[in-house]
Formats: C-alpha cells, sequence, structure tokens
C-alpha cells in the first residue's frame, strides 16, 4: 500500500512540473499568427503578429480612424520597436501616446498577456 502511494504521489508531482514548464523557443520552430485589438485615439486598433516560440518576429497594426501625421506615426514605426525589442516594453511615439498605448495593448491581447 504504501509503495503504491508513493508511485501514484511521484506521477502527480511529475504531471505538476509539466504542466509548469515554460515554452522555450527552438530553432526551426514553426509560425504562428494572432490578432488583438484595442482601443485607440480614433477607434479600434488592430495588430496582427507573428510568433516564433516565444519570439515576436513580426508585428502589423491597422488604425484607420487614427490622425495622420500622428497617430499614423506610432501604426507606421512602432511595430518594428517592438519587434527589435521582442516585448511590448517599448517607448511609444512621441504626440502619439493613446496611439502608442493602443496599440502594445492589442499586442498583449493578441498574446494573451
Amino acid at each position: 500500500m504504501k509503495k503504491l502511494s508513493l508511485l501514484l504521489v511521484l506521477a502527480l508531482m511529475l504531471f505538476s512540473f509539466a504542466g509548469c514548464a515554460k515554452d522555450e523557443p527552438t530553432a526551426g520552430g514553426e509560425a504562428k499568427t494572432v490578432t488583438g485589438t484595442a482601443e485607440g485615439f480614433g477607434g479600434e486598433v488592430k495588430v496582427t503578429v507573428t510568433v516564433n516560440g516565444n519570439d515576436i518576429t513580426a508585428v502589423e497594426a491597422v488604425g484607420e480612424g487614427e490622425t495622420p501625421g500622428i497617430g499614423s506615426e506610432a501604426i507606421d514605426k512602432l511595430p518594428d520597436l517592438i519587434v527589435e525589442a521582442d516585448s511590448t516594453n517599448v517607448d511609444g511615439i512621441a504626440g502619439a501616446t493613446v496611439t502608442s498605448d493602443a496599440i502594445k495593448a492589442a499586442v498583449n491581447n493578441a498574446l494573451g498577456n
């Protein structure tokens, strides 16, 4: 009976460790694309994020209602900064704080953060 209990406890421990394992990026892993949205200055901002393992490899943002020359600057520039940093923990575009925050929030929503 003690051996059976011990084996059961060991099996449960192994399953609990497997459930806590963090996904690590692998060489040659498959890329997947996810989408997210957030409210910007002029309406909804939509992003398409490509990830390979835990690496952000591409971000595309669309916000048709964002102010031309201001919010559009964030739409154009911020995705590349997020890819370069492999994180949404980047500075926003000056003068386009609401749009910048919306892009970062949409990426986080896409990634499930």
